[in-house]
């Protein structure tokens, strides 16, 4: 059984909305992460198009049951069909979302995600996974936004040639051969990655959306099995302390290059019995 232990969720700007969601409806569960609007103003009645997709797909997936894969294409549907559009919108400006859904199994969980948020998992025995998101994406953001900061001294978000790189990129989400992100393509769910982990009982199951899983993938401040225990031991709001502790003291991002200074952070603590 899939128990729910903790959840937490915090703007990485206090002056903005937070894009990210989750959600837990045995035998799923699931964290939803909004990607930063590139635009000014939102097309969706919202507070930004990022955080009405993450809140639409998070109400579809509370209201609906049956196959993971299933459930992504249809909430992609549905957001499709919501979504109002103009005619000629260029793609950059469509909304997306990573987007990851574990269920219990047999064996333990199996999971499916598109994006780059994580899961991670701690066995009864000690064993440690981690699961979703594509390799070495932190790595390669950090890179992208080094590269960035070389052009300018101010925030990179509001960098022209840095919009116009993130937009570009943004356009050739979902089309073939490139990124695959929950978005308003409902074959979308034919790209996401399926996979699953044997957990001896009882396990702890951490969903988490990049904001959060940095404290592994950017920062290195603790591997996979670290995170479960300290989530386990010290609960999701002091991993989230420092967490921001972290990134404060790196405020420039000249030791963790990176796009914005705070990201939205959302973990899901799970307990497998």
């Amino acid at each position: 059984m899939l128990v729910f232990v903790e959840a937490i969720s915090i703007a990485g700007d206090r002056a903005k909305q937070n894009d990210d969601a989750c959600g837990w409806a045995p035998p799923r569960a699931w964290v939803i992460d909004g990607a930063t609007d590139l635009h000014d103003a939102p097309l969706a009645s919202a507070p930004s198009d990022a955080a009405w997709l993450a809140q639409r797909a998070n109400a579809f997936f509370h209201a609906q049951e049956g196959d993971p894969r299933v459930l992504f294409g249809a909430a992609s549907a549905d957001a499709r069909d919501w979504f109002d559009a103009p005619d000629g919108l260029e793609r950059w400006k469509l909304p997306t979302a990573s987007v990851l859904m574990v269920a219990e199994s047999a064996a333990g969980i199996e999971g499916l995600d598109l994006g780059d948020s994580r899961c991670f998992a701690l066995g009864a025995d000690g064993a440690a996974f981690a699961a979703g998101g594509k390799p070495n994406a932190a790595d390669t953001e950090a890179k992208a936004a080094a590269d960035a900061a070389k052009t300018t001294a101010g925030p990179l978000l509001d960098d022209a040639a840095t919009l116009a790189r993130l937009r570009d990129a943004r356009a050739g989400h979902n089309l073939p051969g490139r990124y695959a992100v929950f978005g308003l393509q409902p074959d979308c769910a034919a790209a996401a990655r399926g996979w699953a982990m044997t957990l001896q009982r009882p396990a702890h199951v951490l969903l988490a959306t990049d904001g959060f899983s940095a404290l592994v993938d950017r920062y290195a401040a603790y591997d996979a099995a670290g995170l479960v225990r300290a989530a386990r031991d010290k609960g999701l709001q002091e991993l989230a302390r420092e967490l921001r502790a972290i990134e404060a003291a790196d405020a420039g991002g000249a030791r963790h290059p990176r796009f914005k200074p705070s990201d939205d952070a959302t973990a899901l603590l799970l307990r497998l019995t």
